[in-house]
């Protein structure tokens, strides 16, 4: 098998069948398979995507009883994956191209010597509806150093990526992971391929990024403790360390807006560290629901 589409679900019965529509459509020179894991959803998505299933041979699911976590899922569902290479694509979000598919392995077939190759997507704001066209594109045209200096203080989603599996059966720990207490999959894995491998970057948009607002306080944390551990790996700078330091608490500050969280607000807005009047604002926001309403009125303005 050339490829294997690599799908993780919980919950996404509102925009299963829009992911797993644009995958069937996809116009490819090679045979493929959809391989599916939800993580236990209390909704109908397990149910829609057994239609699927059931009409489509190369359509693979399994569904667990019981949560694993993202981590877990992934780990299970790529090594059921018969795939020469991998391609990431989260349940809610949807391939934007009907050759996508056939851009990505093209790149790969025609260097052997990367890993993975990363891909441009549109951002759809779900609760806006507002769509951000060619979101990473800044960063896909940057040289590759300012591409892996950028993704180690911010961070690099695997949106958009395909890679091989045999990169990550070679460069890839993930008990490892688990015993580190990181818990997703995006920026570990990028990591290890990015420090130890060649990779290519395909400066066009491919797929389309649902993004939903929630809150990431516990995500947060969770990436300050994966970039500081691959910060200790890979003996990043002092001032990438700083850097990483710096977006964790505008992150944490961000997230306190939303919901008012005034503790949390008041231990991560740092004046001398954070000029900005963005970060400004979002203090404002965590300290007042007042001060929430106006600043959420004019965003929507």
């Amino acid at each position: 098998m050339k490829l294997s589409v690599h799908i993780l679900t919980f919950n996404n019965e509102k925009h299963i069948s829009c992911c797993l529509n644009s995958v069937i459509d996809q116009k490819t020179t090679f045979p493929f398979e959809i391989v599916i894991g939800d993580d236990a959803s209390f909704d109908k998505t397990s149910e829609i995507i057994k239609t699927y299933v059931a009409k489509n041979k190369n359509i693979h699911l399994k569904t667990y009883a019981k949560n694993k976590g993202i981590l877990d899922n992934f780990q299970d569902t790529l090594q059921r994956c018969q795939g020469t290479y991998i391609f990431d694509l989260a349940g809610d979000d949807y391939l934007k191209s009907s050759n996508a598919l056939q851009i990505l392995v093209d790149e790969l077939d025609s260097n052997p010597t990367y890993s993975f190759v990363d891909s441009g997507f549109d951002c759809y704001y779900q609760r806006s509806g507002k769509v951000a066209e060619f979101e990473n594109k800044l960063q896909l045209e940057l040289s590759k150093e300012k591409y892996i200096n950028r993704h180690k203080i911010y961070g690099t989603s695997l949106m958009g990526c395909c890679y091989r599996k045999s990169a990550i059966e070679k460069h890839v720990d993930f008990e490892e992971y688990k015993k580190q207490n990181i818990d997703f999959e995006d920026y570990p894995i990028l990591t290890d391929l990015m420090m130890n491998t060649e990779f290519g970057l395909i400066p066009k948009v491919l797929s389309v990024y649902r993004k939903h607002r929630d809150s990431h306080s516990h995500k947060a944390d969770s990436y300050l403790r994966a970039k500081l551990y691959f910060a200790k790996k890979y003996n990043y700078s002092k001032l990438e360390l700083t850097k990483i330091y710096q977006v964790h608490e505008e992150h944490m500050l961000h997230n306190a807006s939303l919901i008012s969280d005034k503790k949390t607000g008041r231990k991560n807005y740092k004046p001398f560290r954070q000029p900005m009047f963005r970060n400004f604002v979002y203090f404002l926001s965590s300290q007042s629901h007042l001060a929430r309403k106006v600043f959420n009125l004019f965003r929507k303005i």
